[in-house]
């Protein structure tokens, strides 16, 4: 499934930045596009290259952009001296099982089409799941990706309705 021209011109009409990089990382990775859309409007809005907020969380407070250099100190912080972790780049990537997992594919959670496109593939990864294995309806589905991409069920619960206004928004194939 490739993102068309007509959902490009929709989402640009909209506050989110960063449109054609989303699609051109939908179109490698096989990610459905108002599913990416809505995920990475729930982790920073509008696509932002930056740490996470979470209270707590390393470089909660660091307000630069994410780089090759602040976060080799944020990955020694967290995967080398165990500190509790905070989102990475648009898509937020958290777990440092997630942060090690990009590594190992060769993907740079610092560059924003690595980081958009690793996202992009967990959220369609988690919804699949639901679809094909646990014979879930589509916005179960989705709620399902929500939780497991974030966590928790409020977060699943206004994913599930972030994803339908996308959708309504950029259309869809069948997308079942």
């Amino acid at each position: 499934m490739t993102v068309t021209a007509e959902q490009i011109t929709a989402a640009k009409a909209t506050s989110m930045r960063e449109v054609d990089l989303i699609a051109e990382c939908c179109n490698q990775t096989g990610a459905r596009f108002y599913m990416t859309l809505a995920m990475l409007e729930k982790e920073t809005t509008t696509v932002r290259n930056v740490y996470g907020g979470d209270v707590g969380g390393t470089f909660s407070n660091f307000k630069d952009p994410v780089t090759e250099c602040n976060y080799r100190a944020f990955r020694h912080e967290v995967i080398v001296r165990g500190r509790t972790s905070n989102g990475v780049g648009p898509s937020q990537i958290t777990s440092r099982d997630l942060l090690r997992r990009m590594e190992e594919q060769g993907l740079k959670p610092w560059v924003m089409k690595d980081n958009i496109a690793f996202g992009a593939t967990l959220i369609y990864e988690y919804y699949r799941h639901a679809r094909d294995q646990l014979d879930k309806t589509v916005d179960e589905a989705l709620w399902y990706a929500g939780k497991r991409y974030n966590g928790d069920s409020d977060y699943a619960d206004a994913y599930v309705e972030v994803a339908k206004k996308w959708k309504a928004r950029v259309g869809f194939a069948d997308y079942s």
